[in-house]
């Protein structure tokens, strides 16, 4: 007489559930920690390094590793927290204002302030990065210091991310509601992949 095997949830979807789970988390705490606004960055360079310490290093407790992490980032960042949302939204206010000129002088104008905030773009991803990668102790000049040496070293991967950004704000200007769910975890994937062979070598010297 045969016994039955009661069904067991495979480990690794299991696993896949809980990460995602934990992921749209620090989504949420991130959108949280931003409403004021001025705490954007901060938050951005939180939830990256949440990210990191909640997926390659299997840290328990999101929201507590977060709010630590949001602590942390303060401190480094405060003089600077204006900047990344004031410049956001100048370049909106001038893209559309030369948009609609409907001029040449628009058109020039577009074409050399769409590099310009493309390059900005690109810097403030590998700022990102650089945060996430770099030792606990460093602060925000030696994050820039970092994110020149990522920049040399991984130009192509940063300029696809303008690109996947610009879609994104496309996207967003559409669909407003997707601010809820990937504000945050968009430049923050971005970021992640632009540090892959960081990332890489990290797991490898991780492993048993």
């Amino acid at each position: 007489m045969s016994t039955h095997q009661p069904a067991t949830r495979p480990p690794r979807l299991f696993n896949a559930f809980v990460m995602a789970g934990d992921i749209l988390w620090l989504q949420l705490l991130f959108v949280a920690a931003s409403l004021p606004l001025v705490t954007v960055f901060p938050a951005a360079v939180a939830l990256q390094r949440s990210l990191r310490e909640v997926l390659l290093e299997g840290r328990p407790r999101p929201t507590a590793v977060f709010w630590h992490n949001l602590r942390w980032a303060w401190q480094r960042t405060w003089k600077a927290a204006l900047l990344p949302p004031a410049f956001l939204a100048a370049a909106a206010v001038s893209l559309v204002f030369w948009l609609a000129a409907n001029s040449a002088a628009g058109v020039v104008a577009l074409c050399v302030l769409v590099p310009l905030y493309g390059v900005a773009m690109a810097a403030y991803l590998a700022v990102l990065s650089s945060a996430m990668t770099s030792a606990r102790g460093d602060s925000l000049r030696e994050w820039c210091a970092a994110s020149w040496v990522l920049a040399k070293a991984r130009p192509l991967p940063l300029a696809l991310s303008v690109v996947v950004m610009g879609t994104w704000f496309l996207l967003l200007a559409r669909l407003p509601t997707l601010l809820l769910v990937g504000t945050g975890l968009v430049p923050a994937a971005l970021a992640w992949w632009a540090a892959a062979g960081w990332i890489k070598q990290y797991r490898k010297a991780s492993a048993p």
